[in-house]
């Protein structure tokens, strides 16, 4: 070959060399500055051809401060020794997948366990060239905001127990189904006004907040469920009761445990509640049900106060 034909050749090999080095500046350099963690895994494989694990071949910078690690820490490192905890999720069986099918992966919300506390990713994987692209967004902020807006649609702010409308919702859900005994106890604290009176409005919700707690921690079971529907209005369901005695048990321990002396910053404050109960009929209308909790409700409060009446469905 003509040393002028090799040396156009060269020239041109430089350039082209040197033109998608400047290519791969630029991509690195655009994948550095992007918000969301990404990086290039390189698929380990075993004698079998079988995929064992993935190496960082690439990390832009927000995957390194996601990660917690420093650049020269990442690069080349394994998938398993940077996240020490994915084997219990199924992100690697995913990438698998991706790796051996090129199938693009995409999970929403997907729980990643870490040291300082589990997060919540998007993922996007891709194969490219045998590798994998891996992209991921943390949503955990806004998945806790959009949990703690909902609980705020569902929940009484001052005692986090169930508003009206949702307990009514759930009653109504409860009622309607075939074959499912349940106990309505309609609470109501007694002289409440004269707490509010005398002590402070501050100290009347330090009253409702604590017996709320007293309630919640009396209910039996995760199907059991307490709202606060009123001022001073609680009510409490209790799911799978055996008969009307068995819900005016669960009733009675809830008096007593109201009953005991509540610390407030104005010193202990002791309440009393009347509790009126009532068993569901079948397909029964909700309001109906409420009522004759209520009626039973005010037949303990006119028959002295601090006490339970059980009323016959």
């Amino acid at each position: 070959m003509p040393d002028s034909v090799a040396a156009t050749l060269e020239a041109r090999i430089e350039h082209r060399t040197a033109a998608l080095n400047a290519e791969i500046r630029r991509l690195t350099a655009m994948l550095d500055n992007l918000l969301d963690p990404q990086v290039l895994l390189q698929p380990e494989r075993d004698e079998a051809g079988r995929v064992v694990d993935f190496i960082l071949v690439y990390a832009n910078r927000a995957a390194c401060e996601w990660l917690g690690v420093d650049v020269e820490h990442v690069h080349n490192a394994r998938l398993r020794e940077i996240l020490t905890a994915i084997h219990t999720t199924d992100l690697v069986s995913l990438l698998i997948d991706t790796a051996d099918t090129g199938r693009t992966m995409a999970t929403n919300a997907f729980r990643v366990p870490r040291d300082s506390g589990s997060r919540w990713i998007d993922v996007r994987a891709v194969r490219v060239d045998g590798q994998i692209s891996l992209a991921w967004r943390d949503v955990t902020e806004q998945r806790n905001v959009t949990r703690l807006l909902e609980r705020r649609v569902r929940t009484d702010d001052l005692t986090s127990l169930l508003n009206r409308k949702e307990a009514i919702e759930r009653i109504d859900a409860l009622t309607s189904r075939t074959g499912q005994r349940i106990a309505v106890l309609s609470c109501d604290i007694d002289w409440f006004k004269t707490v509010n009176d005398t002590h402070g409005h501050a100290a009347g919700d330090s009253v409702l907040q604590a017996v709320a707690e007293r309630i919640r921690g009396s209910l039996r079971s995760g199907d059991d469920l307490a709202a606060r529907i009123g001022g001073d209005e609680l009510l409490v369901v209790l799911h799978g009761v055996r008969d009307l005695d068995d819900a005016v048990a669960v009733a009675e321990k809830l008096r007593r445990r109201a009953a005991e002396p509540i610390h407030t910053a104005v010193g202990p404050i002791t309440v009393t509640l009347s509790i009126g109960v009532t068993l569901a009929r079948p397909s029964e209308n909700t309001d109906a049900l409420l009522a004759r909790a209520d009626a039973a409700m005010y037949q303990a409060k006119n028959g002295g106060r601090n006490q339970v009446v059980g009323k016959k469905s």
